[in-house]
């Protein structure tokens, strides 16, 4: 999503201050209230109608020993769960990050849904 440029973002903040009302402003500017209201109140805030930076936060909690630890414990007993593998690693992160884990690393999981299906029989027969 595209920001708003400085300009307009300085007159609606003059259009703010002289009526005091968002509704009024987004209606003249064409733009949403609530972004309004959000600018005034970071300008009341931090006394700036920059926008604020894009912050792409770090979520890279696993490093490089870690993936390698994963991998040697699933080579050492193929049917870990990834709740195992979360508690050998200390818990330090959730199981769904174990999981994006393994797929990162490339190893799949023990049942296969490509693998041909089971020979038994249904345990219950089909409502017609």
């Amino acid at each position: 999503m595209k920001t708003y440029s400085m300009d307009f973002r300085k007159a609606v903040a003059r259009a703010y201050e002289t009526c005091g009302s968002s509704a009024q402003v987004a209606e003249q500017f064409g733009c949403s209230e609530s972004w309004v209201r959000r600018l005034m109140q970071r300008y009341r805030a931090t006394g700036s109608l920059e926008p604020q930076p894009h912050f792409v936060p770090d979520k890279s909690k696993l490093t490089e020993r870690d993936f390698d630890k994963i991998a040697k414990l699933i080579r050492k007993q193929p049917d870990m769960t990834l709740a195992e593998l979360a508690a050998a690693l200390n818990h330090k992160v959730s199981v769904a990050t174990v999981w994006r884990a393994t797929k990162a690393l490339g190893l799949t999981l023990k049942k296969s849904p490509s693998s041909p299906p089971n020979k038994s029989d249904r345990t219950s027969k089909r409502r017609v």
